[in-house]
């Protein structure tokens, strides 16, 4: 059908004309709108206030088919009715940082009308809709799943480079899942329960991705709505981190996280008001400033998964030896003191290291309390994958905080289905912040996971892995 069949149609059909023609021009680029779509009532922008305000939407590539028709629809629907005359659009893929489409709609009376705005931008809608048509190839990497992914933090760097503190508004509308995931950057990875602290708000963009030192007015006035689109979250506890998170991320540069929600309608809704209501972040835990630890934290699905290291008494430690030495192995460290040690463990001298900067690998995760147990600490370290337990090498080191005497606490394994536990001391009376190296050794102590494991000790004593 052409377009002057489609206006024909609108102008002859018993709905609302704005409408109709949505429904139109979006059969015209290949969907297919629900009747329900048609007969909604729409908000004209004929009577809309001339604005000078930019709107940056910002879609990941990998959304499902499902999300891309109705974001499609709504962003028509918008950009058809609802958007001032004098307002620029420009829609971004979100995870290559990459413009799709920008085009201005005119102050000129004649841009009222719905009809014009479908000649017109008949070619950016276009774009857009070849956009959300491609199926784009994500990224691979273990344990990350790229469905619905954006870059937060690049995207909202180009809006810092290219539009803060211009003469606009500027509203950036987001469309993807709140997770951050880069396959170049695994280590700060939010799936899996895993959410940054507030150390990375304090830190360097050197030292981290969430760094924001010398950022405090890098996006002045900005206003971020964000559509995450179905339900991403570990649990209710994750859900509230990161979105704590992601406030005080933008809300540190200046700018003000609006509606942050999984309904597509909602997120849309609040493009509609010139200045749409924004949650204060008063009621928001403030960022701790003695909290400079760089580290990715994890909440977990089921509380019953780490019985093994939370308990406060093991009831029935194992006795004797395993009977195999490869298998999955969880390492697990207790502590009571105010203090900050860190467990680091690699499955053989050429496997990677987890430990709180690196939490993930191929073969296994690292996780820490986050100081969720009153008066007692634990943080630990799981293989999933088998491993020998010969080859193990795992340490523990006094990162921060001071003590009278050196710390002590209990180390727990987890092999074979039973726990095995020892206890483990340390020299120094005071942390180095992960120092390592020869002069480093009082802060660190190893553990000898064949002996706690209660087998021949076959492996001579090593050291931490450097």
């Amino acid at each position: 059908m052409s377009l002057r069949n489609l206006r024909f149609a609108a102008r002859s059909a018993p709905v609302v004309p704005g409408s109709f023609l949505l429904v139109a021009v979006l059969c015209l680029f290949g969907f297919k709108p629900s009747l329900a779509l048609a007969e909604s009532p729409a908000t004209s922008s004929t009577n809309t206030p001339a604005h000078n305000s930019r709107f940056v939407f910002g879609l990941s590539p990998f959304l499902d088919a499902s999300s891309k028709d109705r974001i499609f629809r709504q962003l028509v629907r918008f950009i058809l009715e609802v958007a001032p005359r004098g307002t620029t659009v420009q829609a971004v893929d979100a995870f290559h940082i990459q413009t799709i489409s920008t085009f201005e709609i005119p102050r000129v009376e004649a841009f009222a009308s719905p009809k014009t705005r479908a000649t017109q931008f008949r070619d950016p809608i276009q774009a857009i809709r070849g956009f959300l048509a491609t199926e784009s190839q994500p990224p691979t990497a273990p344990g990350l799943n790229f469905t619905n992914a954006v870059r937060f933090p690049q995207l909202l760097d180009f809006v810092s480079r290219n539009l803060a503190g211009s003469n606009q508004n500027v509203v950036v509308s987001l469309f993807g899942s709140p997770l951050y995931q880069d396959d170049k950057e695994p280590g700060f990875s939010m799936a899996h329960g895993y959410f940054p602290s507030d150390g990375h708000l304090l830190a360097s963009r050197d030292t981290s991705v969430f760094g924001l030192q010398g950022r405090d007015h890098s996006l002045d006035g900005v206003r971020v709505h964000w559509a995450y689109l179905g339900d991403p979250w570990a649990n209710e506890l994750h859900r509230d981190k990161i979105s704590r998170f992601w406030a005080l991320y933008v809300e540190r540069q200046g700018g003000q996280l609006g509606a942050f929600t999984g309904d597509l309608p909602t997120a849309f809704a609040a493009l509609r008001e010139s200045h749409p209501p924004i949650p204060s972040s008063a009621a928001l835990p403030p960022v701790d400033p003695a909290q400079t630890k760089v580290e990715m934290l994890r909440v977990t699905r089921d509380i019953r998964a780490v019985d093994w290291i939370a308990q406060d008494e093991l009831r029935h430690p194992a006795q004797d030896p395993p009977s195999r030495t490869v298998g999955p192995l969880k390492i697990g460290i207790r502590w009571t003191s105010d203090i900050d040690l860190d467990l680091y463990a690699t499955p053989a001298p050429d496997r990677e290291r987890l430990y709180f900067e690196h939490p993930r690998s191929p073969q296994g995760y690292y996780e820490k309390d986050h100081r969720s147990s009153p008066g007692r600490e634990y943080e630990f370290i799981e293989f999933l994958d088998a491993v020998d337990v010969r080859t193990v090498q795992a340490a523990i080191n006094y990162y921060e905080g001071r003590t009278t005497e050196p710390p002590r606490g209990e180390v727990r394994l987890e092999f074979e289905g039973r726990v095995y536990s020892s206890p483990f001391t340390l020299e120094a009376t005071q942390g180095n912040r992960g120092r390592e190296g020869a002069a480093q050794r009082r802060y660190w102590t190893t553990l000898d996971i064949p002996r706690i494991l209660k087998l021949q000790a076959d492996v001579a004593t090593r050291t931490p892995p450097r």
